[in-house]
């Protein structure tokens, strides 16, 4: 159970510098169609839910928005 709670923190952490990161390099936001961003809402899958779950959650949650196209599009 303990390391399953540093592998989230460090996924947390790490996702957190990302969006920090690379955010500004990406152009504006795109319109989403969820009321919650896709980040804030990886971020509160790893809160909440067991690692698997979020991980498979967050997964399901990209592919069904797919930002590689509209960031593609974008170009």
């Amino acid at each position: 159970m303990q390391l399953q709670k540093i592998i989230t923190k460090l996924i947390s952490i790490i996702l957190q510098f990302l969006i920090q990161a690379l955010r500004p390099l990406l152009g504006p936001p795109a319109h989403c169609v969820y009321a919650l961003s896709c980040t804030k809402f990886a971020l509160h899958q790893l809160e909440h839910e067991p690692l698997g779950k979020a991980i498979w959650t967050i997964t399901k949650r990209l592919l069904s928005c797919n930002p590689i196209t509209s960031f593609l599009q974008r170009k």
